[in-house]
């Protein structure tokens, strides 16, 4: 007979980023309690107790700051987003709506420049079959 062993799990997962990386306000210039740069730190606490930790996204990374809107407009290296998630250790993201906002080229990019797989279910472009760009599952 089979021996089953239980083991535990330990899940972190952001999300609705929306291109916030450092704990800025833009519409007051004031700190709010949002951003990456917050998270890191619990990310590391966690990580230092669960070494199994698996780091996930949900999603609405790439739009929402004046940042996000500079590099969509400029195109020049990574997203600082996707760079800064690729620098944290996340395991794996899921697109959002607002990843879409672009159009598929920002996406396809921004997917080939991240050093996790993004997972998906069930988005096709019409005419193309299953979308597929470097690690989007």
């Amino acid at each position: 007979m089979e021996h089953l062993q239980e083991t535990t799990c330990e899940i972190l997962v952001s999300s609705d980023i929306h291109g916030h990386i450092y704990p800025t306000d833009y519409r007051s210039a004031g700190e709010c309690q949002l951003g990456l740069a917050k998270l890191a730190t619990l990310i590391g606490r966690e990580r230092l107790t669960h070494p199994e930790l698996l780091l996930l996204d949900n999603g609405d990374l790439i739009q929402g700051t004046p940042l996000s809107t500079y590099f969509v407009k400029n195109k020049q290296g990574v997203h600082p987003t996707i760079e800064v998630l690729n620098r944290l250790g996340y395991d794996a993201a899921v697109p959002g709506n607002h990843e879409f906002n672009y159009g598929l080229s920002t996406l396809y990019q921004v997917v080939e420049d991240s050093q996790f797989p993004w997972l998906s279910a069930g988005i096709t472009v019409k005419g193309a079959g299953n979308l597929r760009s470097g690690n989007l599952i």
